[in-house]
């Protein structure tokens, strides 16, 4: 294994699949789909390699545990692009504040799914 393979959110393979398929005319729901995507070829990918996850030490039970990496978002993709040359900037600053706004209007997480979050009237008494 790699050094830093456990910590990559984008491996080479990944970066061309992205490349290929990338379209600015892509939906956000598009891009969700093809995050959640990815997110699948990442955990093949690690499978195939044998990457064994980071560990981490827990205070409260006072053991190394695996961690997770997270899912790959739809900002980590728009950052991938712009690291691939396929948008410059000021197009990544574009884009990266019409999700964020077409996420809050849509209640979304930043994987493109509903999110579990609660606003205001909506609080449970207990929290």
């Amino acid at each position: 294994m790699a050094a830093g393979d456990s910590q990559r959110a984008w491996f080479p393979e990944m970066m061309s699949e992205l490349k290929d398929t990338w379209s600015h005319q892509m939906t956000w729901e598009e891009c969700a789909d093809f995050c959640h995507k990815m997110t699948l070829f990442r955990k093949s990918i690690w499978k195939k390699r044998n990457i064994k996850p980071a560990r981490t030490w827990c205070k409260n039970c006072q053991e190394y545990h695996d961690s997770r990496p997270p899912d790959i978002s739809i900002r980590s993709m728009l950052f991938a692009l712009k690291k691939l040359n396929v948008m410059d900037h000021d197009e990544l600053t574009k884009l990266d504040r019409s999700w964020k706004k077409y996420r809050k209007a849509s209640n979304l997480d930043a994987y493109g799914k509903p999110s579990c979050s609660y606003s205001g009237a909506q609080k449970p008494a207990s929290l």
